[in-house]
């Protein structure tokens, strides 16, 4: 699963509203599906729980505007939605659903980064969403989130000193919170009562550096993008 959000003329921010969609690959990287409603206004993080015969995709949007308007306001509130997914033995899965989970999150252009929101996302073993807003540099902790019916709870975990412009999001084993800094190449590491228990720097003097991440298969690795360097590169504990 991939999500699309291409920009305007002159790398501006797109005309469309809502914008972008997201792309289902198969195996081999080959387009079979491309899902797009109300809901999906500019993609910009995921994360996914998957079963045997459905997954709830949660993505976070970095877009909003009164239906009908066509130019993009340089700042806005957007959504956290969750797309509910069939799976079938043979065939590209189907969309059955989205819901939007959380909302009143800000998001602002940039000439930068192309725009600023809520960016890692990450499911807790308890069911409960946690959305890294990068403006403002916090966590959105959204409880039920594979079962919510609607958006009414947000609860914000202020995330210290220590972030600088976060970005991606990660469990980790001990069931607490890994975050990315965009600004300075460090990761750090926050239990989920919002308390910073450390940091490691993954790219020095990072700057811009850093985006997604992931754990590796057995727990004791880290792998994240290096905008820097164009690659995906891998830290052990």
């Amino acid at each position: 699963m991939v999500g699309s959000l291409p920009a305007g003329p002159g790398a501006a921010l797109p005309t469309p509203n809502p914008a972008g969609c997201l792309i289902v690959l198969d195996a081999s990287g080959t387009p079979v599906e491309t899902w797009s409603n109300l809901d999906i206004n500019g993609p910009w993080d995921m994360t996914t729980q998957v079963t045997s015969s459905s997954a709830h995709i949660f993505v976070s949007n970095v877009l909003s505007r009164p239906a009908g308007v066509t130019s993009t306001p340089p700042s806005g509130l957007c959504t956290v939605v969750r797309i509910d997914v069939a799976l079938a033995a043979s065939g590209p899965p189907s969309m059955t659903g989205t819901t939007v989970i959380g909302s009143g999150f800000a998001w602002r252009a940039d000439k930068t980064a192309f725009v600023l929101g809520p960016t890692g996302v990450a499911l807790g073993s308890n069911g409960t969403l946690y959305v890294v807003e990068t403006p403002g540099n916090h966590i959105t902790a959204i409880p039920n989130a594979m079962s919510r019916t609607g958006d009414g709870w947000q609860q914000h975990a202020h995330l210290g000193r220590l972030p600088q412009c976060p970005l991606g999001l990660t469990m980790a084993p001990n069931g607490d919170l890994i975050a990315t800094n965009g600004n300075d190449g460090n990761a750090v590491e926050i239990s989920t009562a919002g308390h910073q228990v450390g940091k490691r720097t993954l790219v020095p003097k990072g700057a811009g550096d850093l985006f997604g991440l992931a754990l590796t298969a057995d727990g004791h690795g880290l792998l994240f993008t290096n905008d820097g360097t164009n690659a995906v590169d891998l830290a052990h504990d």
